[in-house]
């Protein structure tokens, strides 16, 4: 049976995550494996009901006040950079990323995005499509769940993750730009293929590919191997987008540097 609290948020029929041990459920898990093994993502569209969506926008807009903008400079690999390397060497490649913020300690206690965020049924099916024995949400004051906004200009430029996976919910798309763009496994674990990410990073589109996304969509993302963007959002209305922070072990923090990066805080 579904948690009670995902009843009328998650569309349960299109999505059986509290059935996979049924014939229906195993069948959509046999076809969501293939599709993050096969593509390095998986889009469940519409997850979310249009009345779960427009409950936690009305949220995002009270507490837009609260958001912090953060816009930071980094190479697509989100780390230091490399001094041996020339400055030019796409390793070194320099960008700049802008985005609020609304930190876990914001989101009501009461919402329906916390309700989806702590359901095992979630979880469980999360950890399923990725071969994980269990995935735990963070434990992390600030980092744990997190609203997303970007304002016309605003963008996350090319980079991969450090994580082995994220998973996201779009709540609001922008009225134009603010695409989601990536380059499958344009990197390999011992190749970096940097070669391939210099033509990306300098326009070259034959790489790119653009996942068409609507708001309640789902998406769960190996961006480790992918080189991924969020392309500059433009017109009135923000792009808003839910993340939500999962672990394979439990009691995940982070660091007070990324919680002052992008959150303004440690607490």
């Amino acid at each position: 049976m579904a948690h009670q609290f995902l009843t009328g948020i998650v569309d349960l029929a299109a999505y059986p995550i509290d059935r996979l041990d049924q014939p229906e459920g195993r069948q959509a898990l046999a076809a969501w494996r293939r599709s993050i093994r096969e593509n390095g993502v998986l889009v469940l569209p519409q997850f979310l009901t249009p009345t779960a969506i427009a409950s936690i926008l009305r949220e995002a807009e009270a507490m837009a006040d609260e958001c912090y903008y953060c816009a930071h400079s980094h190479n697509p690999y989100l780390a230091a950079n490399d001094d041996s390397l020339p400055a030019d060497h796409p390793r070194n490649a320099l960008n700049v990323s802008d985005v609020g913020c609304l930190a876990d300690d914001l989101i009501p206690a009461s919402s329906l995005l916390r309700h989806v965020y702590n359901a095992s049924e979630v979880r469980g099916a999360i950890a399923a499509i990725l071969g994980f024995d269990a995935l735990y949400p963070y434990d992390d004051p600030l980092g744990s769940l997190n609203i997303n906004l970007q304002n016309a200009g605003q963008q996350l430029n090319w980079h991969y993750d450090n994580a082995d996976f994220v998973t996201t919910i779009l709540l609001q798309d922008s009225d134009a730009g603010g695409a989601f763009e990536y380059c499958p496994d344009l990197r390999q674990p011992t190749d970096e293929n940097y070669d391939a990410v210099g033509r990306v990073l300098a326009g070259e589109r034959a790489a790119v590919r653009s996942l068409d996304i609507a708001p309640g969509a789902l998406v769960l993302f190996r961006g480790r191997y992918s080189l991924h963007r969020v392309t500059p959002v433009e017109g009135t209305r923000p792009r808003i987008i839910a993340i939500l922070s999962y672990d394979t072990k439990p009691g995940v923090v982070l660091t007070e540097f990324t919680r002052r990066l992008f959150y303004g805080r440690v607490a």
